[in-house]
């Protein structure tokens, strides 16, 4: 947006410009001088009665804050760029043309800019955190990298619910913030949570669904009985198909006067410690 307010025979331009946190600004003078002209010219960009840049006699000085992230566009409306922009740099800036008149510098041209800087919330991530109790479960819902301020509520069926902890941390350098919040659940019936987060005029948010555990089928668990149970019999029905085929043969091999004929009760001891190596494996 511009507005333009002239005072006696000065000119005052008001621009507003909106940016991102680490993006990038161009702040026009909405002046144009030719670069002959830079020697009879100096121009001066200052944010609130702070030094931003100067070019006087054609030689650019840029102040330590800005330093490396700042460049002049002379033949672009004298704009002034602001890289990688932070939250500090938001104010008002305002560039100042003198031009030499009868001897000395006097004030040819004045632009007030308003440069807001945004840092939007991205959507927050709600994960799965820790376990406190078998019928308890803990999430955990968080955003980092936003500006203003943000209040984080945790919303069942439009209610709120109360967050076991909540945290909020500025970043003394960035001014950027963090926000994360714990929440405790019943996991023995469902829930549709919502994570949401206020910060000046905007708001993010994120939902988690949970649904309690179905009881298990009652065929599922006779499956379970049953598969054992036939493995067990099989086994014993085996063991003594074995053991009968094995008697048979010493009744026959015991018949009086046959000369093969050895012991019943060596056999008998036989099928004795044959069963109990079988009882032994199962």
């Amino acid at each position: 947006s511009m507005r333009i307010i002239f005072i006696s025979t000065l000119r005052i331009i008001f621009n507003q410009v909106t940016k991102t946190v680490q993006g990038m600004a161009k702040l026009s003078c909405n002046y144009n001088i030719s670069v002959d002209e830079l020697s009879r010219v100096r121009i001066y960009w200052q944010k609130e009665n702070k030094m931003v840049l100067s070019v006087i006699s054609g030689r650019v000085q840029v102040w330590s804050q800005y330093q490396n992230r700042t460049i002049p566009e002379i033949t672009n409306n004298l704009s002034l760029v602001i890289l990688a922009l932070r939250l500090s740099d938001r104010g008002t800036y305002t560039c100042v043309v003198q031009k030499t008149k009868k001897g000395s510098f006097q004030v040819e041209h004045l632009t007030s800019v308003m440069l807001s800087i945004k840092a939007d919330f991205p959507t927050p991530s709600i994960t799965d955190s820790e376990h406190p109790s078998p019928d308890l479960r803990r999430i955990t819902c968080s955003t980092s990298g936003g500006f203003p301020k943000p209040y984080l509520f945790w919303l069942e069926n439009g209610e709120e619910v109360k967050a076991v902890n909540t945290t909020v941390y500025q970043d003394p350098e960035t001014e950027l913030y963090t926000v994360y919040s714990n929440l405790d659940f019943n996991v023995t019936s469902n829930h549709s949570f919502v994570c949401l987060i206020k910060y000046g005029d905007l708001s993010v948010s994120q939902i988690f669904n949970w649904e309690k555990r179905k009881p298990p089928f009652p065929g599922d668990i006779l499956l379970k009985i049953l598969i054992p149970v036939c493995v067990g019999i099989a086994i014993i029905l085996g063991t003594c198909f074995i053991c009968s085929k094995y008697y048979l043969y010493i009744i026959m091999i015991s018949i009086p006067g046959n000369p093969n004929s050895i012991s019943v009760f060596q056999h008998l001891s036989v099928i004795l410690a044959y069963s109990l190596l079988v009882m032994v494996w199962m």
